[in-house]
């Protein structure tokens, strides 16, 4: 990457970021989603103030759920600002991370091939359609917080996205989808495109070494950002999944 490349992310990521920053001011408010008092804002707060010696299931069984994407919504509610500007603040927040990873896949997708702004076109264009994503949408405006947890899952698809794949990438990608799953259990799923992606190289021993350091660094990225949470959980219930896998850890 150039220094123009860079000059082309900023600008894209700031341009992006005004323009979905420019809907939660139009409104005038900040819209609170279905969930978000007993989801969003109670999680947040469990997250630095954990309140296991007061509450029990407070709030149903999004009490149990990894709490640590919440903060900052919490946090921007707790400032004395108003609804638009916490609004357009998230809608900034969000834009700054995934932006980045959504501009490496298509640099890497769709290298430059009939003119230089013919390729920053269909970049910018393929960062957009990203973001007009319904679950994008939806958090725009709102206190909903999915794109969040989709985050360390677009680095890994960026990472893949790159040529000449070694196994030191296999792992961190393999680590980014780990650390996706901990935040969220159904990013899991895309497992079977992280195996199809990395499975080539000539012969059968390269293919086996990305396998063992895509494992490796899923396991390690799921242990990293999952402990936390998982030893409050395995300390006050006995299950570090609690309320999930009764049968095998007990509690």
């Amino acid at each position: 990457m150039t220094r123009w490349h860079w000059l082309e992310l900023l600008l894209l990521t700031a341009g992006a970021a005004a323009a979905l920053a420019a809907v939660p001011v139009g409104m005038g408010v900040w819209g609170l989603s279905w969930d978000a008092l007993n989801h969003h804002v109670y999680l947040g707060f469990f997250s630095e103030s954990p309140r296991w010696h007061l509450d029990v299931n407070a709030a149903s069984i999004q009490s149990w759920q990894y709490p640590y994407l919440y903060w900052p919504v919490f946090r921007l509610t707790q400032l004395p600002i108003d609804g638009a500007t916490a609004g357009a603040a998230w809608a900034i927040f969000l834009c700054c991370l995934m932006v980045p990873p959504l501009w490496v896949i298509t640099y890497g997708l769709l290298p430059a091939q009939a003119g230089v702004w013919q390729a920053v076109w269909e970049r910018s264009a393929a960062c957009a359609l990203g973001l007009l994503s319904l679950v994008v949408l939806s958090a725009i405006g709102t206190t909903a917080n999915d794109p969040l947890s989709v985050v360390p899952l677009l680095w890994a698809l960026a990472l893949m996205s790159m040529p000449e794949p070694d196994n030191r990438r296999v792992a961190v990608s393999g680590a980014f989808w780990g650390m996706a799953c901990a935040f969220k259990i159904s990013n899991a799923l895309s497992l079977p495109l992280l195996l199809v992606w990395w499975w080539r190289g000539p012969g059968l021993t390269f293919p086996l070494c990305r396998g063992w350091a895509l494992g490796f660094g899923a396991t390690a990225g799921f242990g990293l950002a999952y402990a936390p949470w998982g030893w409050q959980l395995w300390v006050q219930t006995g299950n570090p999944f609690f309320p999930f896998f009764q049968s095998v850890f007990g509690g």
